[in-house]
């Protein structure tokens, strides 16, 4: 079962690119140096209006928080002054940031009118969020630059520029030059231009909030912290510093894409360039404790044990059915940038066809009603796909044996209460990527993990 929204409104879904001059960084790759474990999460009415107690636990959650205001001129977040008031009271320091909807110069510069009117004045940072062309006249490079001198009349605070990369660097890669700092979101992997703020998921836990958040990874060696709070004192400032490991549960068989800052295997060699940026099979799994790592994965086709911080797990090939473990939201494009409004949440099975993004560098689930992440990390594949060593499997609910593959109704021969034992001889598979268990006595039964257990 997936959830629609009712709001019009779109959050952002991806986040900007760094202003390297103002660090003297050039405008390109940069070496990556997060010093904060905390979250970064930007919040809209997506998360609802939302509680003083809400606000309270989570100031021990967050290094700041970045709040929506408005969606253009013509519409104004429904919370946004309910919940950057409570920031203000538990002492959380915050940005407020501006979805653009502008057309033109003139609309450009009215929306920055509008926005700064409109938001809290404790707000330590002011963002506009530029990810939809709806420039109809002039350019767009045009309209940023209205919108930030417009900004830069009204405030001397310090100035976000937000967007997804690409887009970034094809409709603003001028005039997002003149802000303070760059927000740039890509969930495959590191930013390949420069950045003071990465949102790298938007699925990140927040106990706090008792859902998931997109979130971000600051660039300290571009700005501090204290940088984006205006030096306020933050949870993080009394935090003693921790390592955070990588996801380390990968399976054998499973599949990773091998990033491209991946310097040195388990052994401390060099892994060479021409071999990062590439999917690989996982062969065999280990335990250990190294850098930010809990596991190595033993990648037969380069002979070597790297760690799991080094790359990104991607369902590969078709499974059918994935089971979430989180929440997901859907997306209307495979490269993950524009959201429908609608989510699948944690538990449901979902069936979609395993397909590579537009990038090259990860794969989606395209579902019946748009596209989610097939990363490892959210969701299993809702069947068993091989067989275990007993070769029995127990019913966890009715079921029934059929005496055809595509289980026809007028198939059906005999139904099996819970809790029996059958008698496996093999896992198929089925062009969908389904699976069904052959029994001892020729019939077939579902391999859906929620019918049967292994």
């Amino acid at each position: 079962m997936f959830i629609a929204q009712q709001h019009l409104t779109r959050k952002l879904t991806q986040a900007l690119a760094v202003l390297g001059a103002m660090a003297g960084l050039a405008w390109g790759g940069q070496t990556v140096a997060h010093a904060s474990t905390l979250a970064i999460p930007d919040i809209s009415e997506w998360q609802g209006k939302l509680s003083a107690s809400q606000v309270s636990n989570l100031k021990s959650q967050v290094s700041f928080v970045i709040n929506r205001r408005q969606y253009g001129s013509s519409y104004q977040d429904l919370y946004a002054t309910n919940n950057t008031a409570l920031y203000v009271k538990y002492g959380i320091p915050f940005g407020e940031y501006d979805y653009a909807r502008f057309t033109s110069v003139a609309s450009a510069k009215q929306e920055a009118k509008d926005f700064y009117n409109r938001s809290n004045k404790n707000a330590k940072f002011y963002a506009l969020d530029f990810e939809e062309n709806d420039v109809t006249s002039g350019t767009t490079n045009a309209a940023v630059k209205a919108w930030y001198d417009e900004m830069r009349s009204l405030t001397s605070k310090n100035l976000v520029f937000y967007s997804y990369q690409s887009f970034a660097t094809s409709y603003a890669n001028t005039a997002r030059k003149n802000f303070d700092a760059q927000w740039i979101a890509n969930y495959s992997s590191t930013p390949t231009i420069s950045f003071a703020l990465w949102q790298y998921t938007d699925s990140n836990y927040l106990s706090a909030l008792g859902e998931y958040t997109d979130n971000s990874k600051a660039e300290t060696s571009v700005h501090p912290i204290s940088w984006w709070t205006d030096s306020v004192t933050t949870a993080l400032d009394h935090t003693t510093a921790t390592t955070t490991y990588a996801y380390s549960s990968y399976r054998k068989g499973q599949h990773i894409y091998l990033h491209k800052n991946a310097s040195k295997y388990v052994d401390g060699t060099a892994i060479a360039s021409a071999d990062r940026q590439k999917f690989y099979k996982i062969n065999k799994v280990k335990s250990l404790t190294q850098s930010k790592s809990k596991q190595a994965l033993y990648i037969s086709a380069l002979g070597k044990w790297v760690l799991s911080q080094d790359g990104t797990g991607y369902w590969y090939g078709q499974h059918g059915s994935f089971t979430l473990n989180r929440k997901l939201y859907v997306y209307s494009d495979a490269a993950l940038t524009k959201k429908t409004g609608a989510y699948y949440v944690s538990g449901d099975t979902v069936a979609g066809k395993v397909v590579k993004a537009p990038s090259g560098k990860s794969y989606r689930i395209k579902t019946s009603i748009g596209y989610i992440s097939a990363n490892t990390q959210f969701s299993d594949h809702a069947y068993y796909e091989s067989l275990n060593s007993s070769k029995q499997v127990t019913t966890k609910k009715k079921l029934y044996q059929y005496t055809g593959t595509s289980f026809k109704k007028s198939q059906r021969s005999t139904a099996v209460a819970k809790g029996k034992k059958l008698t496996v001889t093999a896992v198929k598979k089925r062009s969908t990527g389904s699976r069904y268990f052959v029994l001892s006595n020729g019939k077939y039964v579902t391999a859906l993990q929620s019918y049967v257990q292994e």
